[in-house]
């Protein structure tokens, strides 16, 4: 049978107030006491019933986190990141996988607030009208949440620079004679990682060839990469490059290169994003754009940290704030800079 608060009390010698105190983390109790309620609770083997603490706290203690899926790196190295940050400030983080549903996003959503999470965290960028209403109907709740997408209404945004980074990246491409670069992987409404490859394209007086634009309705994967690609060479399209709207894009375009008896870089150079783990450890080992995803991933539990410590009426009011971090693009074998000497440097 499970131990009581009130035997807790009568085990250690003091009131159950004293107990409930050290039970809350509350600072005024004698470190003596303190030791001897610890000693007591662990004699009982005393758990600490979380629905009761809830419904009187009316906290959960609880974050929910949305992403598209899990099984890229960079998803996984952010929920890493924000579990270390919420767990050292006493929460823990549950996480939904859309797939970039909105059917999904809604029914998780449901389902945090059916679970009662004290706030949420949006990795999901999902660019359809209809999500207004989500977000609409999911204010009316007044839980505090902060996005990665800063299309979503009303939320704290933390972001890497990607109109900077995709620009970097593919000037990088264009300036090593690499004229034809396809995008490979992008969403059906072109965000910031396809506009920085029109703007590179750009600034160098190019045009963009838009059979090379390749966009997906479902997460960016390794498939999107491989079969993009595959399709391109089928169709005889000319392309010298690919960028992939993220490293797995771009692990499936090499894949798909190779097996069509093309060499990376010296046939087909290949640019990536994230710089997740495996790119530097891929063959060829992968150019790519790095995210700092840990800095990201604390950004945004301390700023949701800090709509937590707010009253409802001042979380409504305080205004929102976006936050940007510098990416950078890490030179490796695949995109061919190698390959040239300065004297053929265009």
């Amino acid at each position: 049978m499970k131990a009581t608060i009130k035997e807790v009390a009568r085990e250690a010698g003091v009131s159950i107030a004293t107990v409930s105190r050290v039970l809350n983390g509350k600072d005024r109790v004698k470190a003596s006491t303190r030791e001897k309620i610890e000693e007591a609770i662990k004699k009982l083997n005393f758990q600490v019933d979380q629905n009761a603490r809830s419904m009187i706290k009316k906290e959960t203690r609880t974050i929910g986190m949305i992403v598209p899926e899990l099984s890229n790196e960079y998803w996984s190295h952010l929920f890493d990141a924000l579990q270390d940050h919420f767990w050292g400030n006493g929460y823990t983080i549950i996480v939904g996988t859309t797939g970039r549903s909105l059917e999904k996003e809604a029914a998780i959503l449901k389902s945090f607030l059916e679970r009662r999470v004290d706030g949420i965290v949006f990795g999901t960028a999902l660019p359809r009208p209809e999500r207004d209403e989500t977000m609409d109907w999911l204010s009316g709740y007044s839980i505090p949440a902060v996005s990665l997408d800063p299309k979503v209404k009303g939320m704290h945004c933390v972001v890497g620079d990607h109109l900077q980074g995709a620009t970097d990246a593919v000037d990088h491409l264009l300036r090593l004679g690499r004229r034809d670069v396809a995008f490979i992987g992008g969403p059906t409404l072109p965000d910031n990682r396809e506009l920085g490859y029109r703007n590179a394209h750009l600034r160098l007086g190019l045009q963009v060839n838009e059979a090379l634009v390749r966009r997906t309705s479902s997460s960016a994967t390794f498939q999107v990469g491989y079969k993009e690609t595959k399709r391109l060479l089928e169709e005889k399209t000319p392309f010298t490059a690919v960028f992939g709207y993220n490293d797995a894009v771009a692990f499936g375009a090499v894949r798909a290169l190779e097996e069509a008896g093309l060499r990376v870089p010296q046939d087909v150079a290949v640019v990536g994003y994230d710089d997740v783990q495996m790119a530097a450890m891929f063959k060829p080992p992968l150019t790519t754009v790095r995210q700092p995803v840990r800095e990201i991933g604390e950004a945004l539990a301390q700023l949701l940290l800090e709509s937590l410590a707010m009253d409802p009426e001042a979380r409504r009011t305080a205004p929102r704030k976006n936050v940007s971090f510098k990416t950078e693009l890490i030179v490796r074998e695949s995109c061919g800079a190698a390959l040239m000497t300065p004297a053929t440097w265009p």
